[in-house]
């Protein structure tokens, strides 16, 4: 591969697998180059090979949102060591950062959550009438999984190994981690049709990596320790950067207290303490993290200052680039231990000891294995349990005690502990893998249903946002938005307790203690036509509820007088003065409303084509976008029934075809009303048309109230036009597609579907006089063939089943699904286009 840099041995062997068309599962440990390896084919790829030889986009999908932004900064970096120019779109795809819903970026760093959302047709950026738009781009694109080992065995991995199968063969892939069992990543390879770098079968490949960046010189021991992790336990040892991670927020926050005080006590004011945990409002966790970067991130070698002690939860496992000489951490399952551990001599030659503490019940003296094993939730958390058992026999034997871990070291422990249970994973997954693919088919089926999947197929995730505020019965915003200010996610069973412990110690100044968002109705709105909606936002009431009630509601408010919160320890339950509320949210969600400019069929027709052939305004051609997975479908997937070319001609013939019914009369005179009454009133002598302008758009702008208020005045309802389109094209369609029954119905339904993907019936119509010359100059504007108008129906009177039009969503037919998400794609986004400059 040639490049400006010289890689190791294990990236060149990612890349050479990659760019000839094999997937990779990837095992590396921390600091040897994993984001590197996934990123330099796609980089080399852009530079030097044609679009349909890899895919021109690539979506980075990681488990946590602060990884999404790490992710983007370590990107950067390769650019300025490399010495490229960064003239690709990045972009990050998150729930704090939600810069790219439609996936239009050429490299996307996003979270697992969003990828499986929009591959399933349910999209967490994008509203239900823009459902269908997503999943054409996971198709298309080059998939990068990072942390594997963190996705949740029981819905997150599933749903993303049935994708993968899914997509073997169609698009690249690569899976990567640091810490899943030998036996996993062989199946995983076996599963997917990957290849495992570095090779199992060849020992020499994994010890080569213990010899390269991070992992040169460096000595890092683990010690299981047989008392509590206390503050006494930290301060014995005398070293300039110590890290400590504990299971639970309460747990950090107790021990940021001892230490407190125990620092107090000993007239210490020079050591620096500091928590850090999930339950601070994002400025002040950002802070915190900066202050890590900057004290911590430093070599040892390099840190001169004074002693610093961190106090953490897992939030502090990953995302965070920090170092110390010694780490005290509570138990965890192996993985999470090693992720844990990877904060300790993180940089080459450095030398970090990590003490390892079995947390205990107060009461009982039993080991509290919470949140890996929770009593409340045994049977969903046994795993946890059997695999914290597993660690501390493991770090107990002298296998693992007082002995430098290095990968190949830490490679055993995974081993030890996770085999069992990894086996177990994959006999599981092979047990449920057609149920799941007929659930993954059954949500793309009906978005608006669909969504209720999410918990099974994504994450399942039992948390409930908690802000603080006095009165948000009264708070107009809170009326429209309950997420308008900052809050937690924090268990239902935690916020009970809390209440219930609470309860007794209120006093009459506080008139209630919770209250939860209850929506008064449905925010979807009535559509006023396929391609204009009037939404309404959903309107919310904040009744005073039981703290039982917190199980059924999702959004809840907390009464200032039972909270405290500082940027010292953060947001807990307690009683106060009542002096905090929440602050507002900074993060902006855009309602956005589409204008048009009048323009006719063929111009219209032109401008979708000139998005797809050419590209339009900031973004690059659509073509180039699929052209790798057109090659795959075209040349190597004899399923789909295609030959080279075809895909391309359909598309062309939809550009022609997606508006058609426009051209019906009653449609038209719709246009012709508004364009020469309303829009004339608005924009002007310039507004009026002929009887015979056959218009795809009239003028229209619905950021302006008047005009809207205009509209909706008007008597006529505009009358729908897709699924008549699609009807009118149905003919020559048919003829396109030859053999290839799929390749039909997929142009079929993406033509139905291209305004909502729900959409199962059209009207009787009949297209205008003027509609053939229309016709006829789009078939021109895409370069199609002008004996394709002959194969048009000028009038089609409804009711005829369309058994055979649309797509069935089952796995018997799977070719034209995939089919019909990459058209629909094009076909809609090519349409937002049209109009761009």
């Amino acid at each position: 591969m040639s490049t400006f840099i010289d890689p190791y041995p294990y990236q060149e062997q990612v890349a050479k697998n990659l760019l000839k068309g094999q997937s990779i599962v990837l095992q590396a440990p921390t600091g040897a180059g994993k984001t590197a390896a996934a990123l330099l084919p796609f980089l080399h790829a852009q530079k030097n090979f044609p679009a349909d030889q890899f895919p021109r986009k690539c979506i980075y999908s990681v488990p946590m949102k602060v990884l999404a932004n790490q992710f983007e900064a370590e990107y950067k970096n390769i650019i300025r060591r490399y010495g490229w120019q960064d003239d690709l779109r990045v972009k990050v795809q998150t729930g704090d950062r939600p810069e790219d819903a439609s996936f239009e970026g050429d490299l996307i760093f996003t979270t697992i959550d969003q990828t499986l959302s929009s591959f399933l047709n349910i999209p967490y950026g994008l509203g239900n009438r823009l459902a269908n738009l997503n999943a054409g781009a996971i198709m298309s694109s080059y998939l990068v999984f990072d942390e594997l080992h963190l996705y949740d065995p029981d819905t997150t991995l599933p749903t993303t190994l049935e994708m993968l199968k899914i997509f073997r063969g169609i698009t690249p892939f690569i899976v990567m981690t640091a810490t899943f069992s030998s036996s996993m990543l062989q199946e995983l390879a076996d599963l997917l049709g990957a290849v495992v770098v570095p090779d199992p079968e060849q020992p020499g490949e994994r010890r080569a990596m213990e010899s390269i960046g991070s992992q040169v010189g460096k000595d890092r021991r683990f010690y299981a320790e047989q008392g509590q992790l206390t503050a006494d336990s930290i301060l014995s040892h005398n070293v300039k950067r110590t890290i400590c991670i504990c299971n639970t927020v309460r747990s950090a926050q107790k021990l940021y207290d001892d230490l407190h005080d125990a620092l107090r006590h000993r007239g210490d004011t020079e050591t620096e303490l500091h928590l850090l945990h999930s339950r601070f409002y994002k400025e002040d966790r950002q802070r915190k993290e900066e202050w890590i970067r900057d004290n911590f991130g430093v070599s040892q070698k390099k840190y001169t200052g004074k002693r610093l002690i961190q106090i953490a939860t897992q939030v502090i496992e990953v995302g965070v680039d920090a170092t110390c000489d010694v780490l005290h951490t509570e138990l965890a399952p192996a993985s999470s231990l090693l992720q844990r551990a990877g904060r300790c001599a993180r940089r080459e030659n450095e030398i970090g000891r990590v003490y390892i503490y079995l947390p205990r019940n107060e009461e009982t003296g039993e080991p509290n294995f919470a949140p890996y094993f929770l009593e409340a939730k045994a049977k969903q958390t046994e795993r946890g349990r059997l695999l914290c058992e597993a660690t501390w026999t493991a770090v107990n034997t002298p296998q693992f005690t007082d002995i430098h871990m290095s990968f190949s070291q830490e490679q055993a422990l995974i081993d030890a502990v996770h085999t069992p249970v990894d086996q177990a994973i994959m006999r599981e997954l092979g047990h449920i893998s057609y149920n799941r693919r007929d659930k993954i088919l059954s949500t793309m089926r009906n978005p608006v249903e669909g969504r209720g999947s999410a918990s099974e197929l994504i994450r399942d995730v039992d948390n409930r946002f908690v802000f603080v505020h006095p009165h948000p019965d009264q708070d107009e915003k809170l009326l429209t938005n309950p997420w308008t200010y900052e809050g937690f996610g924090l268990y239902p069973g935690m916020i009970f307790r809390e209440c219930k412990e609470l309860l007794e110690q209120v006093d009459s100044d506080t008139p209630w203690m919770i209250r939860g968002a209850h929506p008064i109705k449905d925010g979807e709105g009535s559509a006023r036509d396929e391609e204009t909606s009037a939404r309404e936002r959903t309107q919310y009431k904040w009744p005073i509820i039981a703290e039982g009630d917190v199980y059924k509601t999702a959004v809840i408010a907390v009464h200032p007088h039972l909270v405290q919160y500082d940027i010292e320890r953060g947001f807990r339950f307690a009683l106060s003065n009542g002096t905090h509320t929440s602050p507002l949210s900074k993060k902006k969600k855009n309602w956005e409303r589409y204008s048009y400019r009048r323009e006719t069929y063929d111009e219209h027709v032109a401008g979708l084509f000139a998005a797809y052939q050419h590209g339009r305004s900031q973004h690059k051609p659509l073509k180039d976008e699929i052209a790798y997975v057109v090659n795959r479908l075209e040349n190597h997937h004899p399923q789909f029934q295609l030959s080279p070319g075809q895909i391309d001609q359909m598309l062309r013939a939809m550009f022609a075809c997606h508006d058609l019914g426009k051209l019906d009369v009653k449609w038209q005179k719709w246009a012709y009303n508004w364009q020469n009454g309303e829009a004339h009133r608005f924009y002007g002598a310039d507004a009026l048309v002929p009887s015979h302008y056959m218009a795809a758009h009239t003028d229209y702008n619905p950021n302006d109230k008047a005009q809207r208020e205009a509209q909706k005045k008007i008597q006529t309802k505009r009358p729908n036009h897709a699924g008549e389109s699609a009807i009118a094209a149905a003919s020559l369609f048919d003829k396109l597609c030859g053999e290839s029954d799929a390749l039909y119905k997929a142009g079929m339904t993406a033509v139905f579907r291209h305004h909502t993907p729900t959409a199962s019936s059209y009207e009787s119509y009949k297209l205008h006089s003027a509609a053939l010359s229309a016709i006829q100059a789009a078939l021109e504007a895409v370069a199609c063939t002008a004996s394709w108008i002959d194969h048009i129906e000028v009038q089609m009177v409804a009711g005829e089943p369309l058994g055979d039009v649309l797509i069935e969503f089952d796995n018997r037919h799977l070719p034209e699904t995939l089919l019909y998400f990459l058209l629909v794609r094009v076909l809609r986004l090519a349409d937002q286009r049209s109009q761009s400059v």
